[in-house]
């Protein structure tokens, strides 16, 4: 995948995945509400930035920014659904982190192939952050808390 072309993939599946913890932040109930609703909120302003980033690293590419919500989620494989319980609003933002996690991967192999430093810096922190936010959930999931 060419360079301009995986870095619009992140883009679609980190606005799907903030989306995602944005509805959620939104829709969460249940006795572990006040953690969650902060975790997500969290979450997706972290991603808010994150959308707003990769979107002005593909104009300093040469190409606009997607201008409608069909053209953001071209490509994105993230789905929504109903808001779930609680816990399984988790099971489903970890496994919207591990696809954009594989997307940002993948735009960050291409950055580095085209020499592209400031855009795989950029990307590796990005990689950093989802790491972060995997182990974050993956916390909360912890049977023996």
């Amino acid at each position: 995948m060419d360079l301009i072309a995986s870095v619009r993939l992140a883009l679609a599946q980190t606005w799907a995945f903030y989306f995602l913890a944005h509805s959620f932040h939104w829709n969460v109930r249940g006795p572990l509400f006040a953690p969650f609703h902060k975790l997500f909120g969290d979450l997706y302003e972290d991603l808010h930035g994150a959308v707003d980033d990769l979107a002005e690293r593909l104009r300093t590419l040469g190409v606009l920014a997607p201008s409608s919500l069909d053209e953001i989620l071209a490509g994105a494989t993230i789905t929504f659904t109903a808001p779930p319980a609680a816990a399984d609003m988790v099971v489903q933002l970890l496994a919207a982190n591990a696809i954009a996690i594989a997307a940002i991967d993948a735009a960050n192999e291409a950055a580095i192939a085209s020499g592209n430093d400031g855009l795989a810096n950029f990307l590796q922190e990005r990689l950093d952050a989802h790491a972060k936010w995997g182990w974050m959930l993956q916390a909360t999931l912890d049977p023996d808390a």
